[in-house]
């Protein structure tokens, strides 16, 4: 090699060893760049290193040995981890303690945290300054909460809690509370783990909705107490039960011709009363005629204005009541057959006559039919009857109308059809007369062959009553 390669090599060498240092020496980002630690106490700060460069970093932070020292009051105690390695572009979370002693309060001054890059010793600069401890290292922060519930939800709320201890896997006691008018509604515990420096966030419920009766509209406080250390952190928070209205209402009936009966049940689980207004059981206007019993499981039953209501004013929250009524038909059959017997009474008493039609012989030969039928009449009243007329038709396709009995009737036509009657005077009570007559006829059916019905007037007291006798029906053979 000759001297001037010689120089060449060295100069390459020298440069390419001041980039190293420069590149070592500006190796890293780390954030942040300023702190604060507490008077009288061992504070924890998170640094984050950024590897700058395009080559893997060896770094290695001995704090003891650095001695940071801050006018005697501040000294840098640990890193964890205090070795590790960063690849390109990579980043990696620092944990650093400090202690201070008791400083009433200092400016923030600059000093520098040493380090060392792949063996070559660096440092990042870092303003500090000490503040008097206000609170623990590990406290309760703020609560966040909706301000106000219906008593049907449940109560969720956030509770976070500072962290300025540093450790982590501490196990934190937390005891929440609802009350009203410093009386205890509702208390619950729960251990929580702390994590992570800085805030915590934790969630809770209270469930309102499963207590025995709903809550009363109003205001309510959230309570939160931790003990950490033997040091109490509490906080409060206040809270508002909205109104709630909500009967819930079951109705069953039975009825079938003989009654039946009817009930409801009115369950309140709101948090505010429901008026006497709104606790009732209709009846129908048909079925109120015929109520045999009303009952109600809270006080008495009145009924009033087709309904039943209870004798209470209110029903309050939690409370539920039951309104029934029953109903008996029996007194409608009961009147109807009452009703009945004096019709059936009031007729037979009151019959003036009794008129019957009947068959004395008939036959039939080749279609014509020979038929001698008797009318019977006869006065079952308690005085004369005067002016009777009987008068009967006559079958149709009549061939012959013969007399028979003693009295023969008067053959009259009346367009298409022919009338037999017969008059009488008078008849007493008791007596009966008895007319009859025979009539051919050509029927040309093999079956029933019916015969009308045959009238009757006659007057008694000088009013005149009519009334028809029964009617025949004839069974033809072949």
């Amino acid at each position: 090699m000759n001297k001037s390669n010689a120089h060449a090599v060295f100069f390459a060498l020298l440069l390419l060893s001041m980039l190293i240092f420069v590149g070592n020496s500006h190796a890293l980002k780390v954030s942040p760049t300023s702190i604060t630690v507490q008077s009288n106490a061992v504070s924890y700060v998170n640094f984050t290193f950024y590897n700058n460069l395009n080559s893997t970093q060896n770094i290695s932070i001995n704090t003891g040995r650095a001695s940071i020292i801050y006018y005697g009051y501040f000294n840098g105690i640990g890193a964890t981890p205090q070795s590790f390695t960063l690849l390109p572009n990579q980043t990696k979370t620092i944990l650093f303690s400090f202690e201070a002693k008791d400083v009433f309060f200092s400016s923030p001054i600059n000093m520098q945290i040493p380090y060392t890059a792949n063996g070559v010793s660096s440092s990042f600069e870092l303003y500090a300054a000490i503040i008097p401890i206000a609170k623990t290292s590990i406290y309760l922060y703020s609560i966040n909460s909706s301000k106000a519930f219906y008593p049907y939800n449940v109560i969720n709320f956030q509770v976070n809690v500072m962290n300025s201890l540093g450790n982590v896997g501490v196990i934190l006691p937390f005891v929440y509370n609802l009350s009203s008018n410093g009386k205890l509604i509702y208390s619950g515990s729960k251990n929580e783990v702390i994590d992570n420096l800085g805030l915590n966030s934790f969630n809770f419920t209270i469930p309102i909705n499963n207590f025995n009766a709903p809550l009363s509209p109003g205001s309510y406080n959230i309570s939160v107490y931790t003990n950490y250390n033997q040091n109490i952190s509490k906080l409060f928070f206040p809270v508002k039960i909205l109104s709630y209205y909500k009967p819930v209402v079951t109705k069953t009936s039975s009825f079938n011709i003989f009654g039946g009966s009817s009930s409801i049940t009115i369950k309140n689980i709101g948090n505010i009363p429901i008026n006497r207004s709104n606790l009732s059981l209709s009846i129908s206007p048909f079925n109120s005629l015929f109520v045999t019993f009303k009952g109600s499981s809270v006080g008495s039953a009145i009924m009033q204005n087709g309904s039943v209501f209870p004798s209470v004013n209110q029903l309050l929250p939690g409370q539920s009541i039951t309104l029934n009524y029953s109903v008996s038909y029996y007194q409608i059959y009961f009147i109807v057959l009452i009703i009945a017997l004096a019709i059936i009474i009031f007729l037979y008493f009151n019959r003036k006559v009794t008129f019957r039609k009947e068959v004395i012989e008939h036959k039939a030969v080749d279609g014509v039919i020979d038929v001698k039928i008797a009318l019977r009449l006869k006065n079952i009243a308690r005085k004369r009857i005067h002016g009777i007329e009987i008068v009967d038709s006559i079958p149709p396709n009549s061939l012959k109308i013969a007399k028979a009995g003693q009295k023969e009737g008067k053959v009259t036509k009346h367009g298409d059809m022919m009338k037999i009657s017969w008059k009488e005077e008078e008849l007493n009570p008791g007596d009966e007369i008895i007319v009859m007559y025979e009539v051919k006829s050509k029927i040309g059916i093999v079956g029933n062959f019916e015969l009308d019905k045959a009238d009757s007037k006659f007057y008694l007291n000088g009013k005149a009553y009519s009334k028809k006798s029964n009617s025949l029906v004839l069974h033809i053979k072949a």
